[in-house]
């Protein structure tokens, strides 16, 4: 995305937010906040800059960069990838907290609640705010006056680009963590895969630690022989490794977790490679809606669905030796159509 942009004549000037090694200390009094601002503050000056954009995954670093908007008086534009809210009843933490007599639950909820709070207060201040969903949108807009604007994550158009191979075998392909069995269920396509009568090759590409489980989920529907446990493969390797793949796929988790507005990165690549893509289970919601829009596949809670679509791109491997899908309105999905957007809201 920056490099459309600097092409366009923006200057930007680049500062990664500091990792922290004391996680309860930085939660308690923002060690690692507090040194960013001073670091910044000391090394820039107002003059540098005629706006303050910070782009952020939860909560850090936005107090700096509101600080920094405040003291030099330059116009805020805050890029939201990821809120706490949108993972339901999922745990907020990527990794569980240590074990402290059953109050961690209790450290995490006070944890979360206070960057939220934060959060909002900062967004509050925003003179503009972008975000990667619809569902995120409405939602940010119901939390500050400042203009929400929808940009997805798109694909890049230099990296990715349709590229038809043939191959000896019909592969579904999962590229990406996996987190968890639960949150990232493959017991629907594993039963589909088990009821089908074609030969298919299911390649996943991901967490080591999650081989066991798949492996003995795939015992379970009679089809070990099919399962391929990779390691996780370069960015290098991931125009390759999805274009000689039959379907891409992507695991939702169940729609009791309450999870909303999430638009993994894959179906955005399979929509630049334009390859067949499935949802399983299917959302619901946003991404749902972004795979029937585009024509790139289909979001399915229920094994006939998944079979058919299956059975459909197969035909097509058996044809032609490979599969491709046609994808409606394609171009607003690439990264030069995405910086023409940010474009519009530094203006």
């Amino acid at each position: 995305m920056m490099h459309y942009l600097e092409q366009n004549g923006w200057q930007l000037t680049f500062e990664c937010a500091p990792t922290t090694t004391h996680r309860f200390a930085d939660a308690l009094f923002r060690c690692r906040e507090n040194r960013f601002t001073k670091r910044l503050c000391k090394t820039y000056n107002a003059q540098d800059f005629d706006a303050i954009f910070c782009s952020t995954f939860y909560y850090f670093p936005l107090r700096t960069a509101l600080r920094l908007s405040q003291k030099w008086h330059l116009p805020l534009i805050i890029d939201m990838r990821d809120i706490a809210e949108q993972w339901g009843k999922a745990d907020y933490f990527t990794s569980p907290l240590p074990k402290l007599l059953g109050i961690e639950k209790l450290l995490s909820r006070i944890y979360v609640h206070r960057n939220i709070r934060m959060r909002n207060r900062v967004l509050r201040h925003a003179t503009a705010i972008t975000t990667v969903s619809p569902w995120h949108q409405h939602y940010l807009q119901s939390l500050t006056k400042a203009p929400v604007s929808l940009i997805y994550n798109g694909y890049d158009e230099r990296e990715l680009q349709p590229k038809d191979i043939k191959t000896e075998s019909f592969s579904i392909a999962y590229i990406g963590r996996l987190i968890s069995l639960q949150l990232r269920q493959p017991h629907l396509l594993f039963q589909a895969v088990n009821e089908l009568d074609i030969p298919i090759q299911l390649d996943f590409y991901s967490e080591p630690q999650h081989a066991d489980a798949l492996r003995a989920l795939a015992a379970k529907y009679h089809i070990s022989n099919q399962l391929h446990i990779h390691d996780y493969i370069s960015r290098d390797e991931i125009q390759n490794v999805m274009s000689r793949a039959s379907i891409l796929l992507a695991l939702g988790a169940p729609a009791a977790m309450q999870q909303h507005g999430i638009l993994g990165t894959k179906v955005f690549e399979a929509i630049g490679i334009e390859k067949p893509f499935m949802l399983i289970p299917s959302d619901e919601e946003n991404l749902a809606q972004l795979i029937n829009e585009t024509n790139i596949g289909i979001a399915a809670s229920d094994v006939e669905t998944i079979k058919a679509f299956i059975r459909e791109q197969y035909k097509q491997w058996q044809q032609q030796g490979f599969t491709r899908r046609t994808i409606h309105n394609k171009n607003r999905f690439s990264r030069l159509h995405e910086a023409k957007q940010f474009e519009q809201v530094l203006a």
